[in-house]
């Protein structure tokens, strides 16, 4: 149970600095990073003991400075027997390790016979200015030959346990498809066809094969171990659990590894366990037969554990190392889901703290890890996690979670709480962390491998404090709050940008609230009455800068209760604030983004004020009534660069709200940020008029830490937007519009993970619909058995039911499926020209608002300019009229009911009509049967709608 160190790097002399090249190609940066190391390295604890560790060093030695041990568990001893001589002897205790490479052929276990106290604290530090690393691979000595083209082997021996290969301290590519792309955000290059069986036909041994792809609604990732092959070619597939929103798999972002037939592309290797073959193709410039090859192997570097509260690991201290070379937890570690959160968790870690009080991880890099990066884990008490550098870990960076044992009465997606019993609030138990410090950390290219991960994950923690840490770039959250269990954290001083890289409906900081009071089967006053005794302290979010390339700067989902949100600048995003309780959004900057208000519950006790909102559209409202939320929403200024601002008429102010708001200048200092994307100073001058509403200027220093990178630019919109689309426009439905799930604000509201279906963003409670049972926010996802995929997919099967005749619904409703049974009216109905018209030809071209629709019965139209084109409805009634516009440019077509020609109209008109009835058929069969135009004559025919009864 020994470290190897690695001598390559001699003792007592400075080494250079670790470089650490960020890989941000959109940033173009490239910069030094070096944890600094605490000066009191040098010398030791004042009065204190010290012990030295160095690769040339000698364990029968005394650990002095000049005979210095030469492995870390040596030196644990040493500290250890320091430690048993009395508490009253007890002095400081430094163990100063030297540069080179320890490599750990086991976990180095620490427990409370390491602890130190407050007035004698234990301190691993590494010597000034030396590169102390600790590892948890091997170095190989690969003797290379040839084997196919550039791919060379080597015989390392059988039986070897590591799935993470470096080259001179670069981590190389396990072979996979499709080869790695370093500009393809999502999985580094994707392929529908990764699995398929023409692909694993290719594989002569399938069963090594590790699928990994995102979940299908893109929440995450989902990952597969091939275990066989099916009788039709296709892999068996065993799930890893690292999701807990499900085990589906995306049908288009998906890749295949460590498949031997795969090694085809520079940088990929791959390791024949039972012959004991390395093969590797060697990037260009890497000669291997000098490059220092290495594996990785340990899940675990460092764990520090009590046996329990009572009896923790106290007063200890990590400073100045470099942790690498751990094996990927992803597919040989358990996974936990957290709560009703949508993350599952491996518990493992380069580091891993359990049952630990004053416990320090300082001024160290975290480089090119496996897994997660560091884990505090279940009780744990005012540990310090500062001054590091996180960078390409394979999971997150710092997870702090607590135990299922220590929520009352857990929720979780396998058992939700229906009712409560247990009204005391907090935790049961004391198996959680409490009052944990991560400050001053540089955390960035999370997720390598897997995507349900962030820069600081928090899970059954309460008050946890990310403060002042620069966290960019990785595939979901750069700051994940799992659950409301049991809050009072702070959120402070950060620069957050380039998250949710490779996944959707996320913020760059997002919470789920999904706690006991979320699924209970009661109303909103009474989920209100319950929504703090889990989320019983206020976490504040304060003074951070945000930038994201979506909706969200923080998104606050599902039920997130208890929020303070204030003197944040928020850039090319907002604020989402969903199916939650006493959430307070106050002077923050939102520029080029809004406030996104879904799905609130009545008496909500939120506030949006004193707020400025540099936009055009400073709202977004989804099944929002806001006479019964009953928010305050006032004293908030608007600005557009002078233009129009979306939302605020009459009908806004007639609830009460933004009745003392302004829409003017703010007037930031120096240029404009519709004239400069990248500006990033904020501040208002003393005549803004954001000032006379109560507004503060928010300090635009001291985002982040010190010498880090900045986010990139505004992205002001420059195309249509979403809402002038065809999938956007509202189609009537039985008194109510109805739409495609057009964005991702709709597909976050409703909860989906496809965009399959017609949503029903309002539904008033004097509509045929909500008398018929639809409600808002529902999707209608199949008829009569039948999936409702687009628009024809619902209204071909709806327009040949017959009038007074049932069709059978099957809806999408607060996260789950119901059965709704509509009767069809036998009043006559109105259609639109986009309700399961079928158009024929070449010509055809929808026209909405803007481009020659207005003044149609739904503000659009469908257009043709080639003769012969045709459209054709398929209806059941007795008769029908045909509704279009009429003007000088158009002319004849001729008409068929059923198949049979009914004559020809014309359209050609003296003026330009909207609207107009050109036709009618009555006294028709009771049934099914169709109508059908053909374009004869002019240069436009034109299809507006269609009355049947």
């Amino acid at each position: 149970m020994r470290t190897v160190p690695d001598s390559s790097h001699r003792p007592h002399a400075p080494v250079p600095a670790l470089t650490a090249v960020l890989a941000t190609a959109a940033l173009g940066i490239g910069m030094a990073v070096v944890p600094a190391v605490p000066a009191a390295a040098s010398a030791g604890a004042e009065g204190g003991i010290t012990f030295h560790v160095a690769p040339d060093g000698s364990d029968r030695a005394k650990g002095s400075a000049t005979r210095p041990f030469r492995t870390l568990e040596r030196a644990q001893k040493a500290v250890r027997a320091s430690l048993g001589r009395g508490a009253r002897e007890r002095r400081p205790v430094d163990v100063v390790v030297h540069g080179g490479t320890y490599r750990l052929r086991s976990t180095l276990n620490f427990t409370t016979a390491d602890s130190g106290t407050a007035k004698a604290p234990v301190r691993y530090l590494a010597a000034p200015g030396e590169r102390v690393v600790i590892s948890g691979g091997r170095p190989l000595a690969p003797r290379w030959r040839s084997y196919s083209g550039s791919v060379k082997v080597a015989d390392i021996g059988a039986g070897l346990d590591f799935d993470g290969l470096f080259a001179d301290g670069q981590r190389q590519t396990l072979a996979r498809y499709p080869d790695y792309d370093p500009g393809t955000a999502i999985l580094g290059g994707y392929a529908p066809d990764a699995i398929s069986p023409e692909r694993v036909a290719r594989w002569k041994n399938p069963t090594t094969a590790l699928v990994r792809g995102l979940h299908d609604g893109m929440w995450g990732g989902n990952s597969f171990k091939v275990t066989g092959v099916k009788a039709d070619g296709t892999p068996e597939l065993a799930w890893v659990g690292d999701n807990n929103r499900g085990s589906g798999l995306h049908d288009t972002y998906r890749m295949v590894e460590n498949v031997f037939e795969e090694l085809d592309a520079p940088g990929e290797w791959f390791y024949d366990k039972p012959a004991g073959k390395l093969y590797f193709y060697p990037p260009a410039g890497v000669d291997p037969g000098r490059a220092r090859i290495e594996t990785a192997e340990r899940n675990e570097l460092i764990r520090v554990e009590g046996s329990g509260p009572r009896d923790a690991v106290r007063h200890l201290t990590f400073s100045g190392f470099t942790f690498t070379g751990t094996h990927r937890t992803l597919f040989n570690t358990p996974y936990e889901k957290l709560q009703l959160g949508d993350w599952a968790l491996a518990r493992a870690a380069a580091v891993h703290l359990k049952n630990t009080e004053n416990v320090s991880v300082r001024a160290s890099r975290f480089d090119q890890l496996g897994g997660n990066a560091l884990l505090i884990d279940g009780y744990n008490s005012r540990d310090v996690v500062s001054g590091n550098e996180f960078s390409h870990s394979g999971a997150s960076d710092v997870a702090v979670i607590g135990n299922p044992d220590a929520v009352r009465e857990p929720s979780t997606w396998d058992n939700m709480r229906r009712t409560i019993s247990d009204t005391r609030p907090g935790p049961k138990t004391e198996n959680y962390p409490r009052d944990i410090s991560i400050r001053d950390n540089l955390m960035h290219d999370n997720g390598q491998f897997e995507k349900q991960s962030s820069g600081v994950q928090i899970s059954m923690s309460r008050r946890v404090t990310v403060d002042g840490n620069t966290l960019h770039d990785g595939p979901r959250a750069c700051v994940d709050i799992n659950d409301g269990t049991w809050g009072g954290h702070l959120i402070e001083n950060n620069d957050i940008f380039n998250c949710v890289k490779e996944t959707s409906d996320h913020g760059p900081f997002n919470s789920w609230g999904r706690d006991r009071f979320w699924p209970l089967n009661a109303d909103d006053a009474t989920k209100k009455s319950y929504a703090k005794l889990d989320a019983m302290e206020t976490t504040v979010i304060r003074h951070n800068r945000i930038r994201h390339s979506s909706h969200w700067d923080i998104d606050l989902d599902d039920g997130s209760s208890n929020y303070l949100i204030e003197d944040n600048l928020l850039l090319n995003g907002g604020v989402k604030l969903r199916e939650g309780f006493h959430r307070t959004v106050r002077n923050n900057i939102f520029v080029n983004g809004g406030a996104h208000f879904h799905v609130w519950f009545a008496d909500s006790g939120d506030t949006v004020e004193k707020n400025v909102f540099v936009t055009d559209t400073p709202y977004s409202l989804i099944q929002v009534d806001m006479a019964r939320s009953r928010p305050v929403i006032n004293d908030n200024l608007f600005w557009n660069n002078g233009k129009a601002v979306q939302g605020l008429g009459d009908g806004w102010r007639a609830n009460g709200l933004d009745t003392r708001s302004v829409i003017a200048d703010p007037k930031f200092t120096g240029a404009s940020p519709f004239d400069d994307p990248a500006k990033l100073d904020y501040t208002v001058q003393p005549d803004s008029p954001a000032l006379a509403l109560g507004f503060r200027n928010i300090a635009m220093g001291g985002f982040g830490k010190a010498g880090s990178p900045t986010p990139p630019p505004l992205t002001w919109p420059t195309e249509t937007p979403e809402t002038d689309t065809l999938d956007a426009l509202p189609e009537p439905l039985l008194g109510v519009p109805v739409t495609r799930i057009y964005s991702d604000t709709i597909k976050s509201a409703t909860g989906l993970t496809d965009t399959d279906g017609l949503h029903l963003a309002s539904v008033p409670s004097t509509s045929e619909a909500y008398r018929q049972g639809l409600r808002a926010n529902d999707v209608i996802r199949e008829i009569d058995g039948r999936p409702v995929t687009d628009r024809n997919s619902f209204w071909l099967p709806y327009n040949r039911t017959a009038p007074g005749a049932d069709a059978v619904l099957k809806v999408w409703r607060n996260q789950a499926s119901v059965e709704v049974t509509l009767r069809k009216p036998t009043a006559v109905q109105q259609i639109n020209n986009t309700s399961g018209v079928v158009y024929t030809g070449t010509g055809w071209d929808w026209k909405n608002r803007f481009r020659g629709g207005a003044g149609g019965w739904a503000d659009d139209v469908h257009a043709t300019q080639n003769k012969g084109d045709s459209f054709e409805l398929a209806f059941n009634g007795t008769a029908i009229d045909l509704l279009t516009q009429v003007n000088t440019d158009e002319g004849e077509v001729e008409l068929f009911i059923d198949g049979r020609s009914v004559g020809t109209i014309d359209n050609h008109n003296a003026t330009r009509v909207h609207q107009k009835t050109v036709f009618s058929a009555a006294g028709l069969a009771p049934g099914a049967h169709t109508i059908k135009g053909v374009m004869k004559t002019g240069d436009y025919m034109i299809v507006d709608s269609f009355r049947i009864q």
